[in-house]
């Protein structure tokens, strides 16, 4: 079978899978996305006109910034999935800058949900993640440069990168993977080849649309499993909760044999005529790696898969290599 007519099925295969993620992910969201946190916080201020301390460096506000990374990057997956839908402009790199946007959720949540707990970082990493944005954001604080301040120019903190928060197998596929994505997010010149066509601009080229839809996949599988399949989650039923590990599990299998079809394909392709014509600008004469580039991207993400350090989904496999289908309570 030619390669064109697998892409086609994966993308198919993929497209089902993220409208699941979404449907299961709007369902999590109206039952349980509660800021318990925050309405604590708010319901002293209103019976006191006060706000104690323990309250305002509650660990659970680790839940209240997971649901809300998680809603968030909800609704920019159902962005994505009616960005798929259009035949017509092919917005793909348009996903790319979303993929960004949920990669970036997942790796703050994953940092704060782990540091949170430790008693010396959990008063810094509220004001990091929390008092300081909402200072911002509302007019109380500025930020000037990388540095939070009060109105009087009292230093509260300073703004990171997500870089600074990796943890984990994100430490091994980051650096790619997020220069990827920026690439798309950014006004780079090196993605020319995306609205070029070797004369003209176009806006309507239907570029790396497997590669989009897998990435779509992959982090929002990684920031679901960070924050639904998480022993301890009140799910209503255990029913529900073992959709949601199924869920998982079934992402994990499809998303290593589309790795295994993409890191192939990066082996073996060449440049296409534009962006051959393209690269004649730079007038090297040693060949490209690019593929090389992306083919070790690719690799060190699908390694990633395995990361047992996110959720409570067990990533065992059997002789075959499926996934070993483990459930809280069975443990």
């Amino acid at each position: 079978m030619k390669n064109i007519d697998i892409e086609k099925q994966y993308e198919d295969t993929i497209f089902k899978m993220l409208k699941r993620f979404a449907f299961i992910s709007r369902q999590f969201c109206d039952k349980y996305c509660v800021p318990d946190g925050l309405m604590d916080i708010l319901m002293e201020k209103a019976y006191t006109n006060n706000v104690s301390k323990d309250l305002l460096y509650s660990n659970k506000l680790s839940y209240d910034y997971d649901y809300y990374a998680f809603t968030k990057s909800t609704k920019t997956l159902h962005a994505i999935l009616n960005l798929l839908k259009d035949k017509r402009y092919f917005f793909n790199e348009d996903i790319m800058m979303l993929i960004r946007s949920i990669f970036e959720n997942h790796i703050l949540s994953r940092y704060f949900r782990e540091h949170i707990d430790i008693e010396i970082e959990r008063e810094k990493v509220i004001n990091e993640f929390i008092q300081n944005p909402l200072g911002i954001s509302l007019g109380f604080y500025i930020k000037e440069g990388f540095s939070v301040k009060t109105l009087d120019g009292e230093i509260l903190g300073n703004v990171k990168m997500p870089s600074s928060y990796k943890m984990g197998s994100e430490k091994d596929y980051y650096p790619e993977f997020y220069s990827y994505l920026c690439e798309f997010t950014h006004c780079s010149f090196g993605r020319i080849e995306c609205y070029f066509d070797g004369a003209n601009f176009y806006y309507d080229k239907n570029n790396f649309r497997l590669e989009a839809m897998l990435f779509t996949l992959f982090v929002f599988t990684k920031i679901f499993e960070g924050v639904v399949t998480v022993e301890g989650e009140n799910f209503d039923t255990k029913k529900e909760e073992n959709k949601c590990y199924n869920l998982v599990y079934d992402s994990l299998e499809l998303q290593n044999e589309v790795f295994d079809f993409l890191i192939k394909k990066y082996e073996t392709i060449s440049f296409n005529k534009d962006t051959a014509i393209i690269s004649l600008y730079l007038n090297e004469k040693s060949t490209s790696n690019r593929n090389l580039t992306i083919k070790s991207m690719l690799l060190k993400m699908k390694n990633s898969l395995d990361d047992n350090e996110i959720g409570s989904v067990i990533k065992e496999k059997n002789e075959s290599g499926k996934y070993i289908r483990q459930y809280p309570g069975n443990w």
